[in-house]
């Protein structure tokens, strides 16, 4: 085999990833939680909204996207998405249909689709440029995880050793920052508050950037 065929062979994969085009559609086997037994089926997402059709088709739901209060997408086994309507017998609850998928549910692909299309925040993960990254400890109640918080022009990540516990933070979607002191770091949304470890301090340019972003001084300034 010559040199040409060698390097044309190496190659064509990754010419292949870059020319593909975004995903625009999913479609998963999920388990619909119930409190008293799973209901198995499809699960189909697109440009106009959620839909679940159980697979012995006696249920069929539909979520316009526009009718989409949140969506939490973190965790395959846990896949949320809330609508605007409230329960008939907790009127202080919204409708919530949450799904179990498979492990391998291409979870980081359909957050970053949501977050294209929904003005509401979405909860998940999918990569974005980093300008600066420093290594932290995220706790939780029970336990907690290490990674990467990650701060850019757009956004702001945690990137985890637990994919789960990641998250991919759009300035848009951030409510506060805070820096308690030189080695914690806290992110705050309407959905949820990370609070990290600092292994190493936060740069001066990371956290003026992130302030900079969080409460649009960039427009105020102008």
């Amino acid at each position: 085999m010559t040199l040409v065929k060698i390097l044309a062979l190496t190659l064509l994969p990754r010419l292949l990833v870059i020319a593909a085009p975004d995903k625009d559609m999913f479609d998963l086997k999920v388990e619909r939680v119930r409190t008293l037994r799973n209901q198995p089926g499809d699960l189909h997402i697109d440009s106009k909204g959620v839909t679940f059709r159980s697979r012995d088709g006696k249920t069929s739901i539909t979520i316009a996207l526009k009718d989409l209060r949140q969506a939490d997408v973190a965790d395959p086994r846990a896949l949320r998405f809330e609508t605007y309507e409230v329960q008939k017998w907790k009127p202080v609850e919204r409708r919530e249909y949450a799904f179990h998928a498979q492990p391998d549910a291409p979870v980081e692909e359909l957050a970053q689709f949501l977050a294209a299309r929904l003005q509401r925040p979405v909860v998940g993960h999918y990569p974005e440029g980093s300008q600066f990254r420093v290594a932290v400890y995220h706790r939780r109640t029970l336990g907690g995880t290490s990674g990467m918080l990650e701060i850019g022009q757009d956004s702001i990540q945690f990137v985890s050793e637990k994919p789960a516990d990641s998250r991919t933070w759009l300035y848009r979607d951030i409510e506060t920052i805070g820096r308690p002191d030189s080695f914690r770091f806290r992110v705050t949304t309407n959905r949820e508050t990370y609070m990290f470890e600092l292994k190493s301090e936060v740069s001066e340019a990371a956290y003026q950037l992130a302030w900079t972003k969080v409460y649009n001084l960039e427009k105020s300034n102008r």
